[in-house]
């Protein structure tokens, strides 16, 4: 394997249920998507998203990253629903 092909290696991946007031899903949603690594899947009108985590070489662990997305201002809650580790 090259160094090159190793170097875009995921880490690991995450699901997320994250919660919030169906007012704030739309600037919830635009700010999870400024973290690298960070896709929302899926937002119901009710405020729950469907979002994946992927760690990437170099980034933040992963745990920091969730713990900085439960941060952003309208989050209500995350639930960590699936985690995988290479």
């Amino acid at each position: 394997m090259s160094k090159e092909s190793n170097s875009n290696k995921i880490g690991g991946v995450s699901g997320l249920i994250v919660r919030t007031l169906p007012d704030d899903i739309h600037s919830v949603t635009h700010h999870l998507n400024q973290f690298e690594g960070v896709e929302v899947h899926l937002s119901e009108p009710d405020g729950k998203l469907v979002i994946t985590v992927e760690e990437l070489p170099g980034q933040k662990v992963m745990v920091d990253r969730i713990t900085e997305i439960s941060a952003v201002e309208g989050v209500l809650s995350t639930a960590l629903v699936y985690a995988h580790q290479e």
